[in-house]
């Protein structure tokens, strides 16, 4: 694929400078996972309270004008939110146990299919279900360490990605 598009050179500056927080912000992420693991909790939490405040809020308007609503489900949103929110850990230990399930679960299916295949087969899915003990083992710390690396090095990814497309772009001259 060639580039078809060229920037000004406040722009490319603007670009790189974007792309190395960007790396800036994955390193800390790899260095930090805990935290980063926990801030990604959080704000799920606050999303989900969010929600159920935005939804109780329309309830009550469509109320008032006649329409039949139902504040239950708008409720459960709000206190779960609320919940995951001061709790961050209750997140991070479900999300242990379904991954952790779900990687076991899936390395008990890859070694039924593996029978008949090759040796690397059932390697992969003894790795596999070994992840998926420790996953389950490590709970929410080992959780929120796992989206701590896992975001640093999207992150540290895309930056880096960012800095080569803004290498290889055409810079145009600002006239003023």
């Amino acid at each position: 694929m060639s580039e078809s598009l060229v920037m000004t050179q406040t722009t490319r500056r603007n670009a790189r400078l974007i792309a190395l927080g960007m790396m800036l912000l994955g390193f800390l992420a790899i260095v930090l996972p805990f935290y980063v693991g926990m801030a990604a909790a959080m704000v799920l939490g606050a999303s989900i309270a969010l929600t159920g405040l935005s939804g109780l809020w329309m309830s009550r308007r469509l109320s008032k004008v006649g329409y039949a609503t139902w504040d239950l489900p708008f409720w459960g949103y709000l206190v779960i939110g609320i919940l995951l929110l001061l709790w961050p850990q209750l997140t991070l230990g479900l999300a242990a146990l379904l991954l952790g399930a779900s990687l076991i679960l899936s390395g008990i299916l890859a070694w039924q299919r593996s029978q008949g295949q090759g040796g690397w087969a059932k390697v992969t899915s003894v790795l596999t279900l070994i992840l998926g003990i420790l996953v389950v083992g490590s709970g929410a710390s080992g959780v929120a360490w796992l989206i701590g690396v896992a975001f640093g090095l999207s992150l540290l990814q895309q930056g880096w990605q960012l800095w080569q497309t803004v290498s290889r772009t055409p810079v145009i001259w600002e006239g003023r």
